[in-house]
C-alpha cells in the first residue's frame, strides 16, 4: 500500500471515527442539561464535556484539511501504538470505578477541561500538521511548540489525568499509566521521522525541551518554521 493511499484511509477512517465521538459528546452534553438536578457537581462536568466537543470538532476539522505527508513510519509498530495510544483511555468508560469525594470529582472535572483547552490551543498551532500516526507534514515550531517539542500531548496528559483521577480506581491508575507508556512511545515514533525528513530538527530539539518546559525553550526566544 502506498504511503498516500494510506493516509487516504487512515484520514477518512479517523473522520469517521471522530465525527461518531463528536456526536457521542453532543447527545452526552444534553443528556447533562436534562437531568442536572439528578447528577451532582452538573455545571463542571458540563464544562468538561463542552470542551471535550470542541477539541473532538476541531480534530474532525484539522484531518479534513491535514496536508499530505512528506514521511511516514515504516513498520506495524508506531501505528498500533498511535492507535492504542488514542482511544486506550475510552476502557474507562467500563472499567470499575471508585467512589471520590466531591472534592476529588471537582478537581477532575477541572483538570479535564484545563488540558482539552491547553490541548484546543496546541492542535490549532499545529493545523494542517495534525496526525495521529507518526507522519512528517511540516515542522511546527511556533506558539507552544516554541515551549515544548510536544505540547499536544503534555496537554493531553493533563486532561488524560483528571479523567482517571474521575475514575478513583485501581483500573483507572493503570489505564492512565498505560497511556502514559503508550504517549512516549509515540514521541519517540514522530522525533525519528521528524529527524529523518527536516535537517532542522535536531537543531530545534536542542534548543527545545521535550514536554517539561525549561530555560532553553526560554532563551532560544520564539522560533518561526
Amino acid at each position: 500500500m502506498t504511503s498516500r493511499l494510506e493516509d487516504l484511509l487512515g484520514k477518512s477512517l479517523m473522520i469517521a471515527i471522530f465525527l461518531y465521538l463528536a456526536i457521542k459528546q453532543a447527545h452526552t452534553i444534553v443528556q447533562t442539561v436534562l437531568l442536572r438536578d439528578q447528577i451532582d457537581l452538573w455545571p463542571f462536568l458540563l464544562a468538561s464535556r463542552i470542551s471535550g466537543l470542541a477539541f473532538l470538532t476541531l480534530i474532525v476539522f484539522l484531518t479534513v484539511i491535514r496536508r499530505a505527508p512528506k514521511n511516514v513510519s515504516a513498520g506495524i509498530e508506531p501505528r498500533v501504538t498511535a492507535i492504542a495510544g488514542t482511544f486506550c483511555l475510552m476502557f474507562l468508560a467500563v472499567v470499575p470505578t471508585g467512589d471520590p469525594a466531591p472534592e476529588i470529582m471537582i478537581a477532575a472535572a477541572c483538570l479535564a477541561t484545563l488540558g482539552t483547552i491547553l490541548s484546543i490551543w496546541c492542535a490549532i498551532h499545529l493545523g494542517r500538521s495534525f496526525s495521529i500516526m507518526a507522519a512528517a507534514r511540516h515542522l511546527v515550531v511556533q506558539g507552544p511548540y516554541s515551549i515544548v517539542r510536544h505540547p499536544l500531548y503534555a496537554a493531553e496528559a493533563v486532561a488524560s489525568l483528571g479523567a482517571a483521577l474521575g475514575g478513583w480506581s485501581v483500573w483507572s491508575a493503570l489505564l492512565f499509566a498505560a497511556w502514559c507508556g503508550l504517549q512516549y512511545r509515540r514521541i519517540l515514533n514522530e522525533e525519528a521521522i521528524l529527524r529523518a525528513t527536516f535537517p532542522e530538527y535536531d537543531d530545534y530539539a536542542r534548543q527545545v525541551p521535550r514536554i517539561i518546559p525549561g530555560l532553553a525553550a526560554y532563551r532560544s526566544g520564539k522560533l518561526t518554521a
